[in-house]
């Protein structure tokens, strides 16, 4: 088979849609099929054909500002397909949606974000819109329920099937970090580990919040991405006296993530919005367990009481409450820690969800 995944966000960004695709992209290749990505040139990655892995990556120079960025990608795509004739489209996020119509092509659409619930939230015409974006779609995929029974809430009468993110459990996997002795952290001190960017619907401040409650604990808390809310998180720290149990890394490249994970104790997942957090999984890979918000695809990633606690989205003291019962036991860290890396090998390896979307695939093109 040959496949084209299509997406505006893709290496060396950091994010989860630009994980799934280097991840899922690659994963289909390794199981043997000829695998094409479609993205844009960004930051240093600018050449028009390079190859991440066994994949081969195409950026086009395209505006990103529509609507010249949906001509000029269909245009493209469209010469690309009479040299290459690929049995498949998938297309990763709403912004290259509209530049696959008319392709003669099968194309599936993974609807990632959980900004698209923004966007129903505005009512009927926004969902007419979306399944008129839609029209032309054969397969909708979702990484989580709440996203996939989105989709056929608003009238999209195609398949919809969840499939959750992946995780590459060979790089993500317990080990030793330098990064401890490096950030001057003393042996007894538990690392509590909040990994996305820094923005309103991950949470980031009722978790900052919630670890000001811990004041009274031998902890470390440790920030690895960026964002516009850092500076409330750092005043909230500051006026709490905990400030200088804090670490900001900034953002991380994801090359390194697994070094991150390996610092740390527990990892805490205290969206308000989220499909299946590549953050999760990746902690999870990395024998960490979770605490996490009973909010889009985290239920699927946490067991209650077996790799992690749940616990009410918006809600610092009861989030501040898990997080203490594990800090203060060191068995029940290390046994939901193999908890969660075993559950992320049963369930969420790269190699299990990429089988999973080529039979999707096979669905389309046979």
């Amino acid at each position: 088979m040959k496949a084209g995944l299509v997406t505006a966000d893709y290496f060396p960004n950091v994010g989860g849609v630009a994980a799934h695709v280097v991840g899922l992209g690659e994963a289909i290749a390794q199981a043997g099929h000829e695998t094409h990505v479609i993205t844009l040139p960004l930051a240093d990655e600018r050449k028009r054909i390079s190859q991440l892995g066994s994949v081969t990556v195409h950026r086009p120079r395209i505006p990103k500002a529509k609507p010249f960025y949906s001509w000029l990608l269909h245009y493209w795509l469209k010469q690309f397909l009479k040299t290459t004739q690929l049995d498949i489209l998938h297309v990763h996020g709403l912004r290259p949606l509209e530049a696959t119509r008319n392709l003669g092509v099968p194309v599936i659409f993974t609807n990632h974000t959980s900004g698209f619930l923004k966007r129903i939230s505005k009512g009927e015409h926004e969902h007419k819109k979306i399944c008129k974006r839609l029209a032309h779609i054969q397969h909708v995929l979702a990484p989580s329920h709440e996203l996939a029974d989105t989709i056929q809430q608003i009238g999209y009468k195609g398949p919809v099937d969840y499939i959750p993110n992946g995780v590459d459990i060979n790089r993500f996997c317990p080990d030793t970090s330098a990064f401890r002795q490096q950030h001057g952290i003393k042996q007894d001190e538990i690392v509590i580990l909040l990994a996305r960017r820094l923005v309103e619907k991950n949470g980031v401040i009722i978790f900052a919040e919630a670890v000001t409650r811990l004041k009274e604990l031998s902890i470390r808390i440790v920030f690895a991405g960026d964002g516009p809310e850092r500076g409330k998180i750092e005043d909230l720290l500051k006026f709490a006296g905990m400030h200088e149990k804090a670490i900001f890394l900034g953002n991380i490249p994801n090359n390194t993530m697994p070094e991150v994970y390996r610092m740390a104790d527990i990892s805490v997942l205290p969206s308000f919005m989220e499909a299946t957090s590549i953050t999760g999984l990746e902690s999870m890979a990395c024998g960490l367990p979770l605490v996490g918000t009973t909010v889009g695809g985290i239920p699927s990633l946490i067991t209650e009481n077996s790799n992690g606690y749940l616990v009410p989205p918006g809600d610092p003291v009861t989030l501040a409450d898990a997080i203490r019962k594990l800090v203060q036991d060191s068995k029940l860290r290390h046994d939901m820690g193999i908890a969660a890396r075993q559950k992320v090998i049963n369930e969420f390896s790269w190699q299990t969800i990429a089988q999973r979307t080529i039979d999707i695939y096979k669905q389309h093109t046979i």
